[in-house]
């Protein structure tokens, strides 16, 4: 919003120039983004008239006649060709004689237009820099004498400011808010415009009628009448002032409506009396399907959540957006109705959003008005349209008021603010910092109690003015403090420590975290789910058809990335995702949920409800990462806020929690050696088996997985000591992978974070370097081809036959027979703390290890 700082001057005795007093506001929270010269770049410019139309010269560019006129200064006379529409004898307007500079740098010479020497220029407001308006002419200047330099006639040697008021301070929205903030910031007085009306013939309540049919949305409605104007143009300082805050002076009338807009904050419409039916404004509600006519031409649809001003017959206005095309006040308008009131923020906010019709009154009233001010609003307006228009002001006002605002008074404790601050003021210091801001301020013991005043909707308790005290008082008062008391160390959930563990080792890995909607596609869903699988969790109110069912697969979210990457023609991708899948509890019988508490760490919730499948998503209660459920119908759930209480009697959900991953591509960059060899199997294995040694938990290698999704023959599982499934890799199903559009083979592994969270970490011991040299063992069985062993077990069986100096085992070669047998080679490490091992002690330990095994598995040893 421009502000200009002679404007305020006028309004509060400051000796701060425009940079000083923006510092100052800034400084108070008020943020001003620039300082702005009103005429930065114009010299030599001066006013000048024209004292004869010689003769016209032919066309210009705009269509416009040219004419040939002579201008005069008071002392020299020029000759110069103007095409402007108002050109006319006698007139007074902006003129740049030769050697004048305007803004961009552009320097005025006699030039020759139509073989016709014109001696300098004169000016449109967009050619002085002032404006955009360039149709309407040379800018003309009524109160002044040729000669006179037109910076100071047009009142332009002033500085703008550019503040930019946050939504919660309508009352900065004026010149009269900012006036107010400099007065109290620095003590200076602030003088408010004083309004004397001169009021006369028959009163304002004989001549209007006001019915406010919508006091929900008007609060507040005042009508003034003003007879007896003749409508034209503005005076000099009035055009001068509207063109600094950039708006294009219209006539008298309207311009007086704007200026008070811009003193005071409190927009005003002027409706021409004699088209208002009956006199009488009726504030309604819109009909369906009703059209409207706006001031700019426009024809507008309505519906009825918007609130019109019509009369008896029509509408005659958009309330607290803009004017009715039927009622505009015209060259021939005589009598004005004036009108100021209070609208509903959201309600003015929805239409100019709906409407897309964003203007200066809907601008300040979707911040909030202020309704107590409207009627002095009122009066200033009408002042000044008896003093720029002529005509009489009706005595009184109509002012229909159906919701009265109650008074709200707010205590401050002197304590409070010593508490909040740091350090505070006296209590005398405080209750005029309080007044300077317009606050009432009355004392009650050593506190204060303030009565907030209409203007300020953004205090309504305590700290409010303890924040009013402080950045007028001085931020910089703050005393700067280091904190005490206690300091207690933050102890994380353990969930988010085991996330944190994981996506260090899988990002140490290389691999990159991705973050998807919890959303699913119940096509998709079908193709993962088993007939034995629980009921997916419907939503209620999805964001589309395929994102209506709650995640019930945790590799959904890393293959949509991998199906994005590829088909951005990024086709080695390896990501992983930190997951929940959903879906619906066990219930106790038929048509019913449990009655439970959530037990901690299980990730269910545990309320119920009367039929089956009815779930609702919220938040779960602190620290316990449930969610507590409850709808309207069968599988299906809605977003909402949790009951008061946190208690029972929602149907419980299952939410387990997963690290996905997923590969595609080469296991390394592309290089000179060569193509990288493709990922396998073994590749997402081995991150699983990464995940699980992140998190300190021992593993082996088990049978095939109850997840769905992998192909049947490349699917295994890592498991515990006790056979509990921790994880599951494979290869990604051929028709999962293609309904994701996936043409290249993707290997995925799913880390069960419930599962792992349950297992007993190995703990974790300190081991010093080796001190003594190790000795290696290599040993090969044939496996027959009949035979259903795997490496798994005999790893087993190798590891507890060796003992405590077996260090590490390795499988290293597999080879098959063309009779089906098979040969599996492994490494054994024997190394021990406290000596050198002798041969006789390892082949002590290999002869043991080798009985054991042929023997236990009918399975010979491989010679040489």
């Amino acid at each position: 919003m421009k502000i200009p700082y002679a404007w305020v001057r006028e309004l509060v005795d400051l000796r701060l120039t425009a940079g000083q007093a923006a510092e100052r506001l800034v400084n108070a929270g008020i943020e001003v983004a620039s300082v702005t010269p009103l005429a930065p770049d114009l010299k030599g410019v001066i006013v000048g008239e024209i004292e004869a139309v010689e003769r016209e010269l032919g066309k210009g560019h705009g269509g416009y006649p040219l004419f040939l006129c002579r201008v005069s200064t008071g002392r020299d006379h020029y000759s110069v060709v103007c095409g402007a529409p108002n050109t006319r004898v006698g007139v007074r307007a902006a003129f740049a004689p030769p050697g004048a500079v305007l803004p961009g740098g552009r320097r005025i010479a006699a030039a020759k237009i139509h073989g016709v020497e014109s001696q300098g220029m004169l000016c449109s407001e967009r050619e002085l820099g002032i404006g955009e308006e360039h149709d309407a002419g040379i800018v003309e200047v009524t109160d002044a004498r040729p000669g006179a330099d037109l910076v100071a006639a047009l009142g332009l040697d002033d500085h703008v400011l550019e503040v930019e008021v946050t939504p919660n301070r309508p009352d900065c929205l004026s010149v009269l808010g900012i006036a107010r903030e400099l007065a109290a910031l620095t003590g200076a007085r602030l003088r408010p415009p004083q309004v004397v009306l001169r009021e006369s013939g028959d009163a304002a309540r004989s001549l209007a009628r006001v019915r406010i049919e919508a006091p929900d949305l008007c609060h507040r409605f005042t009508a003034r009448v003003i007879s007896g104007v003749t409508i034209g143009p503005s005076p000099a300082w009035l055009r001068a002032r509207l063109r600094a805050i950039g708006l294009r002076p219209i006539s008298n009338v309207v311009d007086a409506t704007n200026y008070v807009l811009w003193e005071l904050g409190q927009p005003l419409h002027a409706y021409d009396y004699a088209t208002v039916a009956d006199a009488t404004i009726v504030v309604r509600r819109a009909r369906a399907d009703e059209r409207f006519t706006t001031l700019d031409g426009q024809e507008r649809a309505l519906d009825a959540s918007m609130l019109l001003i019509a009369d008896p017959r029509r509408a005659i206005g958009l309330a607290g957006v803009m004017g009715g095309a039927n009622t505009e006040v015209t060259d021939r308008t005589t009598r004005v109705l004036l009108e100021s009131a209070w609208f509903a923020p959201a309600s003015i906010r929805r239409t100019s959003r709906a409407l897309g019709l964003r203007t200066d009154a809907a601008y300040r009233f979707e911040r909030g008005a202020d309704v107590e001010g409207l009627v002095s609003a009122s009066a200033r307006a009408a002042a000044l349209i008896a003093e720029t228009a002529g005509g009489t002001i009706a005595p009184g006002v109509v002012d229909a008021y159906p919701r009265k605002r109650k008074p709200q008074r707010v205590r401050l404790r002197m304590s409070r603010v010593k508490r909040v601050l740091g350090i505070a003021p006296s209590p005398a210091l405080a209750r005029k910092v309080l007044t300077g801001l317009g606050l009432p301020v009355t004392s009650r013991g050593a506190d204060l109690e303030v009565t907030v005043p209409s203007f300020r909707r953004d205090l309504s308790m305590e700290d409010d003015l303890v924040e009013e005290i402080v950045r007028v008082w001085g931020y910089d008062r703050i005393p700067s403090t280091l904190p005490g008391g206690a300091i207690s160390l933050v102890t994380h959930p353990a969930t988010l420590r085991q996330s944190e563990a994981v996506r260090r080792a899988l990002a140490g890995a290389g691999l990159a975290e991705i973050v998807t909607y919890a959303f699913s596609d119940p096509a998709r869903t079908e193709l993962l789910r088993r007939p034995t699988d629980p009921k997916p969790v419907e939503l209620m109110n999805p964001l589309a058809q395929d994102a209506s069912l709650l995640r019930t697969h945790p590799l959904e979210g890393v293959l949509s990335a991998v199906a994005t990457n590829v088909r951005r023609q990024q086709p080695d991708v390896r990501v992983f995702e930190i997951c929940k899948t959903y879906a619906h509890a066990a219930e106790s019988e038929p048509g019913r949920a449990a009655f439970r508490p959530p037990s901690a760490g299980t990730g269910l919730t545990a309320p119920a409800t009367t039929e089956p499948g009815r779930a609702s998503l919220r938040p779960p209660s602190a620290g316990t990462g449930l969610t507590a459920p409850a709808t309207t119908e069968p599988g299906r759930a809605s977003l909402r806020p949790p009951s008061a209480d946190g208690d029972l009697a929602v149907p419980a959900t299952i939410e387990p929690r997963w690290v996905a991953i997923a590969l595609t591509g080469g296991r390394t960059e592309p290089g000179w050696s060569g193509a990288p060899e493709p990922v396998d199997v073994y590749d997402a294995k081995g991150l699983a088996e990464h995940v699980l040694a992140a998190l300190a938990v021992p593993c082996g290698t088990g049978e095939a997985g109850a997840l769905s999704g992998f192909e049947p023959d490349c699917h295994g599982t890592l498991v515990t000591e006790s056979g509990a499934i921790l994880a599951e890799f494979g290869e990604v199903a051929a028709t999962l992978r293609e309904s994701f559009g996936i043409a290249a083979p993707v290997f995925a592994a799913v880390v069960s974070l419930d599962a792992v969270g349950a297992t007993s970490a190995a703990p974790l011991r300190y081991q010093a370097l080796p001190r003594f040299p190790a000795v290696e063992r290599d040993l090969a069985f044939v496996i027959g081809g009949d035979q259903t062993l795997t490496a798994a077990q005999i790893e087993s069986a190798l590891r507890e036959e060796a003992g405590p100096l077996l260090r590490r085992l390795v499988l290293f070669d597999v080879f098959r027979f063309p009779d089906g047998r098979s040969s599996l080679a492994w490494r054994l490490l024997f190394q021990a703390e406290d000596r050198t091992l002798t041969d006789a002690e390892v082949n002590a330990i290999q002869e043991r290890v080798v009985r054991r095994i042929t023997e236990t598995f009918h399975i010979t040893l491989r010679s040489t």
